[in-house]
């Protein structure tokens, strides 16, 4: 009786079991490096940069500062970049996205970007922000982790009412679910979220310097 020959890993399948032990066995003391906050947005390699971009890069200064805080007790930090992220793990956000990029860690694990940024069009005064989450292997994490980071963003650029934030909810529970019918019937490598909003309860942190 033979046997069958072993298949080979893949480059993917290393990956994802990569991911998975850094997921389930993080190390005791958790080491990330430090926020490289860029000087402007010209020196970031975009494209057109609106008026509404540079207001809203002028006014997140310290948001690097305020995320961190947000989340303090999470398994999920963020570290700002000062080059736009544009690597393959980033998934479709890359350097189309102007605003502020952040390396997205889970534990000490770099997993994904996050990308905060204007939501105006064409040019005009800044009323709307926009996120952009992606990240790889949605399939290892929890759900509440997922979830809890999802609607820890979208409170930030929701307008500060219980009706908007409730909304919001409801758009995470739907991406979510989506995802899962993805993985029900496709591998789904990628986690990719987008909102925007008016980045009320956002820019009123931030204007207090709470």
């Amino acid at each position: 009786m033979f046997s069958k020959k072993p298949r080979k890993q893949s480059e993917l399948d290393l990956d994802v079991a990569a991911h998975k032990e850094a997921i389930d066995n993080p190390p005791f003391d958790v080491e990330l490096p430090d926020h490289r906050q860029p000087g402007d947005l010209d020196s970031m390699g975009f494209g057109l940069i609106k008026d509404s971009d540079r207001e809203f890069f002028a006014r997140t200064g310290s948001l690097g500062r305020v995320l961190d805080r947000l989340l303090d007790r999470s398994p999920w930090a963020l570290v700002e970049s000062d080059t736009a992220l544009a690597e393959r793990w980033a998934g479709h956000i890359g350097r189309g996205l102007v605003g502020r990029h952040y390396h997205l860690y889970f534990n000490q694990l770099r997993t994904g970007a996050l990308v905060i940024g204007s939501g105006v069009v064409w040019d005009g005064p800044l009323d709307e922000v926009v996120l952009g989450l992606t990240f790889k292997y949605p399939f290892l994490y929890r759900y509440d982790d997922v979830y809890e980071l999802l609607r820890l963003l979208v409170v930030q650029i929701s307008d500060d009412t219980k009706e908007d934030i409730r909304n919001r909810e409801f758009e995470i529970t739907q991406a979510l679910l989506r995802t899962l019918w993805n993985m029900r019937h496709d591998e789904a490598y990628y986690f990719a979220f987008n909102q925007t909003g008016p980045g009320t309860k956002m820019f009123g942190i931030l204007s207090r310097g709470d």
